[in-house]
């Protein structure tokens, strides 16, 4: 997610560079050919153009306010995992006890909320690698245990399987009269239900892309307006047609552009959701809560981009 305040020019040169050339290229042959040769046909009346361009303007904009809504979508399942996580720390601290009879040692208890805590650790990082879709799970062993990672290492969709044994665990700790029932069910099985609730709205995302009919026929009628505006303020601003179409034609590509980038907020460039920086958030928060004191510090962003 980019934070800086302003673009910097390097930026603005990868995303719309090559574009910003041929431009340059294109309108100053047609002020040449125009204005030099005489080609006086090569002009058509400015009116139906710019019915053209505020057609093209519209559908952008619908294109790309679409492209925002899964951004934004895809931003508040992490925010509701967020919370989701802390809550269920504090539901694992204060519901998952022996019971009153047993005779069991502090240090056991503290064991057993370490491993829930760190469970849920490693299902938030193992969601996020499958949504950057990446392929090293080195990030999990600070949280696993041998054999939990062996029941999933197998597995294609780990967090799942995660989420499930947590679940099976909360169970036999339920059955050996660890948590009361109704904690049980209405607090801790609850928050395994809301992970995967947001687990199904960021697979949904990551894995139904926006219609590609939308993207292809707004680059297309961006392109043919791009093409065809020329022609049109050639008779009015002569030489002048030049900037005024560098700046027209660059405003509506790198429009274009970003709508493109910003439709799949997984993917890993500047622009996604900073799942990184969320889930390093998260295991701060679960971890303090344990009462650890050595955690890691919190992600800051690089060359003004948070991932």
């Amino acid at each position: 997610m980019v934070v800086r305040q302003t673009i910097p020019l390097k930026w603005f040169l990868k995303i719309d560079g090559w574009n910003i050339l041929f431009f340059t290229v294109y309108v100053s042959l047609i002020c040449i050919f125009h204005l030099e040769f005489f080609f006086e046909k090569l002009a058509f009346p400015f009116t139906g153009i710019s019915v053209f361009g505020t057609a093209v303007a519209i559908l952008l904009g619908f294109r790309n306010n679409s492209a925002y809504e899964r951004f934004w979508e895809a931003r508040t399942a992490w925010g509701e995992l967020t919370n989701a996580s802390r809550n269920f720390a504090s539901q694992v601290l204060a519901y998952i006890h022996p019971q009153k009879d047993s005779v069991v040692q502090d240090e056991p208890v503290k064991k057993v909320h370490q491993e829930l805590i760190y469970r849920h650790l490693a299902y938030v990082h193992a969601l996020r690698l499958q949504l950057r879709e990446e392929q090293s799970w080195e990030d999990l062993d600070p949280f696993l245990e041998d054999r939990d990672w062996q029941e999933v290492e197998g597995l294609t969709n780990k967090a799942v399987q995660l989420n499930h044994q947590q679940s099976q665990r909360l169970s036999a700790l339920a059955a050996a009269g660890w948590i009361e029932p109704r904690a049980y069910v209405m607090g801790l099985m609850e928050s395994i239900n809301k992970f995967y609730d947001a687990q199904g709205t960021c697979e949904r995302i990551k894995n139904t892309p926006l219609p590609r009919q939308y993207g292809f026929f707004t680059k297309s009628f961006v392109w043919a307006f791009l093409v065809l505006l020329p022609f049109s303020l050639i008779q009015h601003l002569g030489w002048g047609t030049i900037p005024v179409y560098l700046l027209l034609a660059t405003m509506f590509t790198v429009i274009e552009r970003m709508g493109h980038r910003t439709e799949d907020p997984f993917d890993g460039k500047h622009e996604d959701v900073p799942i990184n920086a969320i889930c390093r958030n998260i295991e701060i928060d679960l971890r303090q809560q344990l009462g650890e004191t050595s955690v890691p510090p919190r992600l800051e962003p690089q060359d003004g981009v948070l991932m």
